[in-house]
């Protein structure tokens, strides 16, 4: 029963630290696609609107 137990709690761990992964990666990309617009909107001389708290947050603490 134990075993049975613990099988199937790694197989689900498997899968959630898949999509962590996959989450993560989907995060890194969209924040270098917005680093490219606002780069883009800075040359344009529009300045785009402050990001959202939680932005800062990420930027400041990289989690």
């Amino acid at each position: 029963m134990l075993q049975a137990t613990v099988e199937r709690v790694d197989k689900e761990n498997g899968k959630l630290r898949d999509r962590q992964s996959r989450l993560d990666a989907l995060l890194r990309a969209c924040t270098w696609t917005m680093d490219r617009w606002a780069g883009q909107m800075h040359r344009a001389g529009i300045e785009p609107e402050p990001p959202h708290p939680l932005v800062e947050e990420y930027n400041r603490t990289g989690a």
